[in-house]
């Protein structure tokens, strides 16, 4: 009898574990728009898609958390080395810089990309052109985002994105233009 009384904590305690788990990603499908997940092209379009607004406007951050897995990484690699945030430390960050006015406008577009895929994995190399606080179209930067996404049989999942931003000493090869 006492072996029995020892397991049944062990047993609700993985069953708690494993009801919590299965909560996060439902509360996470709840609000995810239906089209977003269907395909990497989709995937990757509505990340560009939530984050750009313009002057006045807003990005879409809760559609942007809705691509994500909660605890998806993102890297900003510099010269200084990388700058590492989890989705929540991201968001925050992005959203205070939007309601301090230090951001008053952001575009970023792809302009190329090559993808790698195998099995329910695939890792996207995004070349992007992006600008901030303008719409003079001569003030672009480019850079590279690395994507790393899953599909969980349903849909496809953004895991993080590592990037860096092209610069003198820096430039995005050829290969990853057209």
């Amino acid at each position: 009898m006492k072996k029995q009384v020892m397991i049944i904590p062990f047993i609700l305690l993985l069953c708690l574990t494993f009801s919590c788990q299965q909560h996060e990603w439902g509360e996470i499908e709840d609000y995810v728009a239906s089209a977003d997940g269907v395909s990497i092209d989709a995937l990757v379009n509505a990340i560009y898609e939530s984050i750009t607004f313009s002057e006045g406007e807003e990005p879409d951050m809760e559609r942007f958390k809705s691509l994500f897995i909660p605890n998806a990484l993102f890297i900003r690699i510099t010269p200084d080395g990388p700058n590492t945030m989890d989705l929540a430390s991201f968001v925050s960050s992005f959203s205070e810089r939007v309601k301090s006015n230090a951001l008053t406008s952001f575009y970023e577009a792809e302009i190329s990309r090559k993808t790698h895929s195998f099995g329910g994995i695939a890792h996207v190399f995004s070349t992007y052109k992006k600008r901030m606080n303008t719409t003079d179209p001569r003030s672009l930067g480019r850079g590279i985002n690395s994507i790393q996404l899953f599909h969980d049989g349903k849909r496809w999942w953004a895991c993080g994105i590592t990037w860096e931003d092209e610069r003198d000493d820096n430039p995005i090869p050829e290969k990853y233009l057209y």
